[in-house]
């Protein structure tokens, strides 16, 4: 049965599938890539501002202006796209996945100034009366046909003005003048009649509805999405539209998903190895999340950029880790001379709580990134929830079928199971490291591995910066030449190494542009102008000075960068407190900080290899962090589930220190194969990938270490520290 559901799915991704209610489109239909992964078109506003606005209201509006662009491409299901400030007055906006820059231009709109008109003309509501709109799907009268519709949630006043409105529209002895015109832009999109029986009271409503008749799913969801950004606060003039290649070359995404498939076989035959027919079912069963999860992102219609990768490879590292603790449980159980039918129900009864428990404070991570965030956080939240639901599923659901089937065989090798030849002592369950003598010796490697990071923070208000800022963060220029020729991935990457030689700064992205292709999109930290026309000279050398023109230089903000920033930090501190929260519900305060300051432990680690050894710390850093915010999150709370479990078995009456040390034994098996399972797609991407490829993996790489470390040597004993010289008889 499982194989046919594999193969159903498979066939869904490929060639799509049509089950009435839910249409799956094929994989190259249905999935939309981001930006940074197959490029998209670029559209340059210049503000029109009136002579009036002081040059602090200025600043404000290009930043509301910033703001409102961006909420229409979220509401348009563009979660990656880029909207920059450059210089004064300019608005760069980089929409994905869409070649024809006119097309893009069209979907964005300008102004989305919506009205509520009489026959006169006079509006008799606006968009200040309007609180919010949602895209819907409902019966159109009493036919049972269905149709698209916006409906508005109105302000108390607009509900006011609706109501005076309609009630006069309704008097009027004309029933040809019996209408109301909604009007987005100047342009008619509806004209729904207002019946006399409302001529004394009016429509009395604070959720009135835009009937769009004929219109489609994405239209519905465009025009609720710019209702809710509202209107611009001046006009927009486009002075350039293009075409851009994506940043991260051309071959980022192919040698991507090869390193991924590499990686992802690699697992499976660690799985088989390590745990023989145990093993295989795991593998099965990933083959299967793999296929549901390509499937439910191609229905959804989900964006995928780097980030989303990252959720990718974060759930699926948390897909092999269920079956890992679910086996590791179930092979104890066979040491300790159950049946296997009794070793797998024990062992999956016993794993549960410790699955539960870190997909649910991953859960909480999750929809607080996808309640707060903004571009690049919300793909990665998606992708991260949808991973986490279906990889409990196929991880659960699956193999204990199927090891249930086979216990019921009435004799097994235990070799088969992951057991010795030999067989293994029952004694061997009980032993134990001293992890908590060592914790001081932790404490000094864990400082020695953070303090890099933490002075490099504490130096950055007094102005002075260790970290390699890209320009996302600091701002820069964007630097356009035409060479002439086609700008290939091969001549993108010649020309960022010739630029990182001539000036000393690494260009944040170097890509094609224009409708010919044959334009250079260089995009780097503020230049001299020395260093500007040494770049210049450099490529009239390479391409011929009679082929080369310099196109536009514009100053770009920081803003971006910024922005995100701010959401990811506020994001993350809110998720931290919700999960010390749960922790402290489930296990007991102590235990909470415990975990948090091993993600924080983690997340410094990961900074200061930023600082140590200069890597450019651009956007990936948020995919990155946020990733090491989950993974380091759920190995911890393993390790915590097994104390909880042995604090129970013993009464709490052993040292807790002693159960500490124990409980980390038992889990270590589990932390180091957790660990080198999600490592092994990270690392063929950091073979195979192209720069900007391995620039993203090995930050991960390092707080993946840093995750495994931190919940073996720092986890436990500091619990055991903040808990004091106790017996453990205060664990729920």
């Amino acid at each position: 049965m499982v194989v046919i559901l594999i193969a159903l799915l498979i066939f869904a991704v490929f060639f799509g599938l049509n089950l009435g209610l839910v249409n799956v489109e094929p994989l190259q239909d249905g999935i939309t890539l981001g930006l940074d992964l197959v490029g998209g078109s670029e559209i340059t506003y210049e503000a029109v501002v009136p002579e009036s606005m002081t040059a602090e209201e200025l600043k404000q509006a290009m930043e509301a202006v910033q703001t409102m662009l961006r909420q229409r491409l979220n509401s348009m299901g563009y979660t990656e796209g880029v909207v920059v400030l450059s210089g004064d007055r300019g608005v760069n906006v980089s929409i994905p996945n869409v070649s024809n820059p006119e097309q893009a231009l069209q979907m964005l709109g300008t102004t989305a100034v919506i009205e509520f008109r009489d026959h006169t003309g006079k509006a008799i509501i606006t968009g200040e009366d309007i609180e919010s709109a949602t895209a819907a799907y409902m019966p159109a009268g009493t036919g049972g046909v269905y149709e698209y519709i916006v409906s508005l949630k109105l302000t108390e006043a607009g509900r006011e003005k609706f109501r005076e409105g309609t009630r006069a529209v309704a008097s009027l002895s004309d029933p040809d003048l019996r209408w109301i015109a909604i009007v987005l832009d100047e342009e008619v999109i509806s004209s729904p009649t207002v019946s006399t029986e409302y001529a004394s009271t009016g429509i009395d409503t604070d959720s009135p509805i835009i009937q769009l008749g004929e219109s489609d799913v994405d239209y519905a969801t465009y025009l609720a999405g710019i209702i809710n950004s509202g209107s611009l606060p001046f006009e927009l003039k486009d002075t350039k539209l293009q075409a851009v290649g994506a940043s991260l070359g051309e071959r980022s995404l192919e040698t991507g998903i090869r390193a991924g498939i590499i990686g992802i076989i690699l697992v499976m035959i660690f799985m088989i190895v390590v745990y023989r027919i145990p093993g295989v079912i795991a593998d099965l069963a990933l083959i299967l999340y793999i296929a549901l999860f390509l499937v439910v992102m191609s229905a959804l219609r989900l964006n995928l950029s780097l980030p989303g990768i990252a959720g990718i490879i974060l759930t699926v590292g948390m897909a092999v880790d269920a079956n890992i603790v679910i086996y590791e449980r179930i092979r104890e159980e066979l040491i300790s001379g159950k049946t296997l039918r009794s070793a797998v129900d024990a062992g999956f009864k016993r794993a549960i709580t410790a699955i539960l428990d870190s997909n649910i404070t991953t859960m909480i991570a999750g929809f607080v990134l996808l309640w707060k965030g903004t571009g690049t956080i919300l793909g990665f939240a998606k992708t991260l929830l949808i991973g986490v639901v279906l990889s409990m599923i196929c991880m659960l659901i699956v193999p204990r079928a199927i090891l249930r089937s086979l216990s019921t065989l009435r004799k097994y090798n235990p070799f088969l199971y992951g057991l010795p030849a030999k067989g293994a002592s029952p004694e061997s369950r009980d032993r134990r490291i001293g992890f908590v003598k060592k914790g001081k010796l932790a404490a000094v490697i864990s400082l020695v591995l953070c303090v890099t990071a933490i002075v490099s923070l504490v130096l950055l208000p007094f102005g002075v910066n260790l970290f390699n800022l890209d320009i996302d963060f600091v701002g820069g220029v964007v630097l356009e030449y035409d060479i002439g020729q086609t700008v290939t991935g091969e001549l993108s990457a010649e020309i960022a190494d010739r630029t990182a030689e001539l000036t000393g700064i690494r260009p944040s992205s170097v890509v094609k542009a224009g409708d010919r292709g044959t334009i250079v999109n260089i995009r780097i930290q503020e230049l001299t102008t020395e260093q500007r026309d040494a770049v210049g000279t450099w490529l009239g050398e390479r391409f011929g000075p009679e082929n080369v023109r310099l196109e536009s230089s514009n100053f770009v903000s920081a803003s971006v960068g910024r922005d995100i920033t701010k959401a990811a930090f506020i994001t993350s501190i809110v998720a931290a407190v919700l999960i010390l929260v749960y922790i402290t519900v489930r296990f007991e305060i102590r235990s909470g900080l415990a975990a948090v300051v091993c993600l924080i432990h983690d997340l410094l680690v990961m900074l200061s290899f930023y600082v140590i050894f200069r890597v450019q710390l651009n956007m990936n850093f948020i995919a990155a962090a946020l990733t090491i915010i989950g993974y380091s999150i759920n190995a911890t709370i393993v390790v915590f589930d097994r104390i909880r479990e042995n604090v129970k078995r013993t009464g709490g009456h052993e040292d807790f220190a002693a159960v500490v040390d124990r409980s980390i034994t038992q889990t270590l098996r589990r932390s180091i194969g957790t660990t080198i399972t999600t490592m092994l797609p990270i690392i063929f991407l950091l073979l195979l990938g192209v720069s900007s490829l391995r620039n993203f993996a090995l930050p991960i790489l390092v707080g993946v270490i840093s995750g495994c470390y931190s919940s073996v040597c720092v986890a436990g004993p500091l619990w055991n520290l903040l808990k004091g010289k106790k017996k453990a008889v205060k664990v729920k």
